[in-house]
Formats: structure tokens, C-alpha cells, sequence
């Protein structure tokens, strides 16, 4: 039960911070919307940095302090297991869908930067 508990707090955790990298990404692309290269070319290098800032983060997992971390605080007090128990669990959890969310956004990323060089190899024909 504590380890089902600990991952869906871990994939809301990530993915609400993954949320606001989107919405943050998707503001600068609005911004540079008049110009369609220019606006697959943004979302592409941000949606890329964002992955490499996952996967740093995914490979900090298990230096982070279990108590220091948003899914700690999102444990009922009353629920929370030993810190023994929980630091491993927390960690794996973290670096498990920080993992998969860089996998996302490099997936976003290269459809966005393929897309791109399409457009541009388009008017170069």
C-alpha cells in the first residue's frame, strides 16, 4: 500500500512540474508564432532542454533527502512510513517518472525538430 501511495504522489508530483515546463514551453512558442520555423524550432530546443533537465534531475534521485522532497509533503503525516522505508521508495518512485516524462518530452521534442527540418528542406526544393 505505502509503495502504490508514494508512486501516484511521485507521477503527480513530476507531472505537475512537467505541466508548468508545458505551459511555460507553449507561452514562448506563442510568441513566436508568426513565424512557423521559428515556432517548431523553440518548442523543439525547449522541449529538448527540458528533457535533459529531467534526466539530471532523474540521475540526482537517489541524492536527494527523502523529507526534502514535494512527495514527502504530500504523504499524510498520519501515513507517512519510516524513513528508513520511505527514502528508497521516494527516490525510485522520482527517478521512475522523471524517466518516463524525459521520454515524453524527447519524443515531443524530436517531432517538433523533425517537423522543422521538413518545412525547411520543403522550401529548399
Amino acid at each position: 500500500m505505502e509503495s502504490a501511495m508514494i508512486r501516484r504522489y511521485a507521477q503527480l508530483s513530476i507531472a505537475r512540474g512537467c505541466g508548468f515546463g508545458a505551459l511555460t514551453i507553449a507561452t514562448l512558442m506563442v510568441g513566436c508564432s508568426s513565424d512557423i520555423d521559428l515556432f517548431l524550432r523553440t518548442g523543439g530546443i525547449a522541449t529538448l532542454l527540458m528533457c535533459f533537465v529531467l534526466l539530471l534531475k532523474a540521475s540526482r534521485a537517489n541524492i536527494v533527502r527523502h523529507s526534502e522532497t514535494e512527495v514527502w509533503v504530500m504523504i499524510p503525516k498520519d501515513k507517512r512510513p519510516p524513513a528508513e522505508v520511505a527514502a528508497p521508495l521516494i527516490a525510485n518512485a522520482r527517478r521512475d517518472y522523471l524517466l518516463r516524462f524525459a521520454y515524453v518530452a524527447a519524443i515531443v521534442a524530436t517531432v517538433e525538430l523533425s517537423l522543422e527540418t521538413v518545412l525547411l528542406l520543403g522550401r529548399l526544393a
